[in-house]
């Protein structure tokens, strides 16, 4: 019996996408990956050689144009990444890749609009950059926030982060940055005691921000959007804020009992590293493949 131990990724690939970070848990727990960018043509592959085919959205490359393929008569996933603000486009890759199963990573109030079965699957723990134990206390900044501020999508992001530094701006290191990104991402959430997580306006999906601050062993201070609580409970892997206001409370309170938000985010990061790496990712991505292999 042949064991197959290999599996076609086709997306747009840039340093810091959640593909990338799942094509590398996937190479971690032993398969072979045959990327595909631009084009793939089913007649031109050895189907008989892979367990199956991953389509991931990429929405800041071009999509990967697809013939023959009535011929891939393997499993197919499509992992997408983007709730409202990209319906139209994944309902459209959708009737492009054929999809047996699709795979969301947020925003399944949406998963009616897919002719296709649907599937939670969340972002994880990019170990290897994101992954940081060093002790709070040593931390030379106190709250850190990375992401768009910009109007459109993040007007009240924008008036939230205005309120921290009006509130905490001499009393506390403050560090706000719009494009920062991976290891350079890393180690600023590794010097930082809090991360602040606000999610876009009416847009409201589970982001990467979460399991990077985690990762890092940062004090993640997030408000809730559906979904969360499948992955990580409030006051034990990390905290929930319901308004401005209790936002800076709860930052002040933390910052001022270094030993409780030192236990929360020593959780929140052991609770990673356990069930929630792109290789734990990667292993469910195999199960998916074969429960859709049985059907």
């Amino acid at each position: 019996m042949v064991i197959k131990n290999k599996i076609l990724m086709c997306y747009g690939k840039t340093s810091y996408t959640p593909g990338r970070y799942l094509e590398d848990g996937l190479k971690s727990i032993g398969l072979t990956v045959d990327l595909f960018q631009n084009e793939i043509d089913f007649n031109k592959i050895d189907l008989a050689e892979y367990l199956g085919v991953l389509f991931i959205e990429s929405p800041s490359k071009p999509l990967v144009g697809v013939k023959n393929i009535e011929l891939a008569k393997l499993p197919k996933l499509l992992w997408i990444h983007h709730g409202e603000n990209r319906l139209q486009t994944n309902i459209q890759l959708a009737k492009k890749y054929k999809p047996d199963i699709i795979l969301m990573a947020h925003s399944l109030h949406l998963a009616n609009n897919f002719p296709n079965p649907v599937r939670f699957f969340p972002f994880a723990m990019a170990k290897s950059i994101f992954n940081c134990s060093t002790d709070l206390n040593k931390r030379k900044y106190d709250i850190s926030f990375v992401g768009n501020n910009e109007s459109g999508y993040y007007k009240k992001r924008r008036k939230t982060l205005k309120a921290i530094e009006k509130q905490f701006n001499n009393k506390y290191h403050l560090s706000f940055n719009s494009k920062v990104f991976l290891n350079e991402l890393a180690e600023q959430y590794g010097q930082t005691k809090i991360v602040i997580n606000h999610t876009a306006d009416g847009i409201k999906s589970l982001n990467m921000r979460i399991f990077e601050g985690m990762a890092c062993g940062a004090l993640v201070i997030t408000d809730y959007v559906p979904g969360q609580e499948k992955l990580f409970i409030d006051k034990e892997h990390y905290i929930i804020y319901k308004n401005q206001r209790e936002l800076i409370k709860k930052i002040d309170y933390y910052l001022n009992h270094l030993d409780e938000a030192q236990k929360i985010a020593t959780a929140g990061y052991q609770h990673l590293l356990a069930r929630h790496t792109y290789s734990h990712r990667a292993s469910e991505i195999l199960e998916i493949i074969k429960a859709v292999s049985r059907k």
